[in-house]
């Protein structure tokens, strides 16, 4: 049986079993023979396809990894697909033992839909018109000493190229001050590794080129587009009909369920997270109502943090002073809440409106 090994070219995976240790042996020039499977994922990437897995094999602690897709083909498993430079370990200098660098998983994606890893690696799904249907490859940014934001480097089938691609790049910052979760999301659409093959990505050089870009959108310098939760969406759509019908009860439980850390003000300030959360300068109007229904549900604080910066960056917006000066009454600030009062008021006048300025606010004022 060994000679006939030797003369037949078989592209196949055959499993064995060392101990606990599983370990994939490949008979094909394309892989490193022994190499490890360290993990395995089913997926459906290139259409007319059938037993497609997506391998990740590990090449030695310093060697990094690789990225593997394999299908059934004529019969056989055969290599479609590979990815020499994908998984680099990338020393940092906060300990010999430990590495920077790319983690992998396998999504679901849906149209209109993007789903979203964060540094806790939990799945998030957001809003993103481009987002297209079916498996998806993600791979996460993972740094020893940044626990506050990574990047999402997507990759699907580019029917165009006839080759799994990257689509999309998305940057997530997460609250590093509190519990870690999620609180925005920027797509950026135009940057170097947009339509970048698979088996041509150099993660070593795409995690360098990475930190610029975040740099960039952290500094408005860079183009992006801030995504929106769709729990967020609808947790607001839930308070803002509980709203309009009277019920504070199912107004303070949905407005609760957008703070971060079970809604403690205490382990974890408003500060820290509400305005990357909620402020989206191109739906001004929607930031606007979030801070004026978390003053209706008596969330006062994260209303303030948040109404703050929509006057400062909408000087124009007449409303926002009126909630921002109900918000800092409710938490008894009341000479800034004159103040605001004070400016809602004279915009009003200016508009010609003044008949139907609320009483509280002559009252207070």
């Amino acid at each position: 049986m060994s000679s006939l090994f030797k003369k037949i070219r078989v592209v196949s995976i055959l499993l064995f079993m060392f101990g606990t240790s599983l370990v994939w042996a490949v008979q094909d020039t394309d892989v490193a023979s022994k190499s490890k499977v360290i993990k395995e994922f089913y997926i459906n990437l290139i259409p007319n396809l059938n037993g497609q897995k997506l391998l990740v094999l590990n090449e030695g602690d310093s060697a990094g990894r690789i990225l593997t897709l394999v299908a059934e083909k004529d019969g056989k498993q055969s290599v479609i697909s590979k990815a020499p430079l994908a998984l680099p370990n990338i020393k940092n200098e906060y300990s010999p033992a430990s590495y920077d660098g790319f983690d992998v998983a396998v999504l679901n994606g849906a149209e209109k839909l993007v789903s979203i890893s964060g540094v806790q690696g939990e799945d998030v799904l957001y809003k993103y018109a481009p987002s297209k249907s079916g498996d998806i490859v993600d791979m996460t940014t993972r740094e020893e000493d940044n626990a506050e934001s990574n990047f999402n480097v997507q990759f699907q089938y580019d029917a165009s190229l006839k080759k799994v691609a990257v689509s999309k790049v998305l940057l997530v910052t997460s609250n590093s001050e509190c519990d870690r979760s999620i609180m925005s999301v920027h797509a950026l659409p135009s940057n170097e590794l947009m339509s970048v093959p698979l088996e041509e990505f150099n993660g070593a050089k795409a995690f360098e080129y990475l930190k610029k870009l975040r740099l960039g959108v952290q500094t408005a310098q860079m183009k992006s587009e801030k995504l929106f939760s769709v729990s967020v969406t609808s947790n607001f759509e839930k308070a803002l009909a509980a709203f309009k019908v009277g019920d504070k009860a199912k107004l303070k439980e949905f407005m609760s369920n957008m703070l971060a850390d079970g809604g403690s003000s205490d382990s974890c300030a408003p500060d820290s997270y509400i305005v990357e959360k909620y402020y989206y300068p191109g739906m001004v109007g929607w930031s606007n109502d979030v801070g004026f229904l978390f003053a209706e549900a008596g969330y006062y604080r994260e209303a303030v943090e948040l109404l703050k910066v929509v006057v400062s960056e909408n000087p124009d917006r007449t409303v926002a002073y009126l909630n921002l000066a109900d918000a800092y009454w409710g938490i008894g600030l009341k000479e800034l809440s004159i103040e605001n009062y004070k400016k809602y008021s004279l915009l009003m006048q200016q508009s010609g409106k003044l008949e139907k300025i609320p009483k509280r606010v002559k009252d207070r004022t």
